[in-house]
């Protein structure tokens, strides 16, 4: 399995414990406010121009607040970061459509299509890969076909003036993005545990085996005390809900360092599942965790610790690759 030394060396720099409340509101606004600081001039311009095609780009804008000083305030900044959870938020829209009676699975005829905004399907699985693992040697299913990473790829290919799409396809595929890149870095989001206790439970259930859908199947008691799945608590790492206004002062406040230059410049999604994946093995599946054993799984100071380090490593990582990603595509 691939490592990465120097992803890693900037996981364990970060020592000082943050204030800040990653994968929810919070953090997708983070990961996009770090990389709108680093968008060139042109990738700026053309993002913002690209964003103004989003059905909710009026609601957006005109929600901007004033500055401090009563000047007005940074509409193209806080247009791309409130952008960041667009993806999210559709799952709530009464006019887009769910899985349920509607054939939106991985292995449906649209489930990969790039149509622009009159694409009505949620698409959830577009937001993860689960890269499957067994400690048992259990076997696993088919994965999906189609999946964040496919989709990150296809979207990314679309972006160029020169792929000739439509700009209602490249600001639906940007909205995407913004999102798409900060999933696939929060480490759960690459990964499903198997094992024959989950075929076993899924089987009795009368469904197929999805193993432990991305830690969905593991309780565990952080120090709050309040029981929750293993993938919502990697989730909600540094909260629930913010605003681009949010996202910015805790950037600010808790310094995060920026990652190596050579990460921050690896483009390939599939590079970073895989990096994702591997951080999952390391720390979200690490002891007390325990795969297969009684549950709720109260959660050690260390574990949450070590948690925060990473989500806060992979925070810039994803900030900064977005950057990358948009800068090589509107330059």
């Amino acid at each position: 399995m691939r490592k990465y030394s120097s992803i890693m060396a900037v996981l364990l720099a970060l020592t000082a414990p943050s204030t800040s409340h990653a994968w929810w509101d919070a953090g997708h606004m983070r990961i996009a406010a770090i990389a709108y600081q680093n968008l060139t001039p042109t990738a700026k311009t053309e993002s913002s121009r690209l964003l103004m095609l989003n059905p909710k780009y009026r609601e957006w804008a005109s929600a901007v607040p004033a500055k401090p000083d009563g000047t007005p305030g940074d509409v193209e900044q806080y247009v791309f970061i409130r952008a960041s959870v667009w993806a999210d938020d559709i799952k709530t829209y009464k006019e887009y459509r769910d899985a349920t009676g509607n054939h939106d699975t991985a292995t449906s005829p649209d489930a990969a299509r790039n149509i622009g905004y009159a694409d009505k399907l949620i698409h959830d699985y577009w937001h993860y890969k689960d890269i499957p693992f067994s400690t048992d040697g259990s076997q696993w299913p088919p994965q999906d076909p189609v999946n964040a990473e496919t989709q990150i790829a296809l979207f990314k290919a679309a972006l160029p003036a020169s792929a000739g799409k439509s700009d209602d396809v490249r600001s639906y595929d940007l909205s995407w993005l913004i999102h798409l890149v900060g999933d696939v870095h929060q480490p759960l989001h690459s990964t499903a545990y198997f094992s024959e206790a989950l075929r076993k439970k899924w089987t009795e259930q009368g469904k197929p085996d999805v193993g432990d859908r991305g830690g969905n199947e593991i309780t565990v008691v952080p120090a709050d005390g309040k029981a929750v799945k293993l993938h919502f608590f990697w989730d909600g790492t540094f909260g629930g809900y913010s605003t681009p206004q949010g996202a910015i002062a805790d950037n600010r406040t808790d310094k995060i360092p920026a990652p190596a230059d050579a990460p921050a410049k690896e483009l390939n999604p599939a590079r970073w599942l895989e990096q994702s994946h591997e951080l999952a093995l390391q720390f979200a599946y690490a002891a007390p965790v325990a795969l297969d054993t009684p549950q709720p799984v109260p959660l050690t100071r260390e574990y949450e610790s070590n948690a925060r380090k990473v989500a806060e490593a992979q925070l810039s990582l994803a900030g900064y690759r977005l950057a990358n990603m948009l800068n090589e595509a509107f330059k």
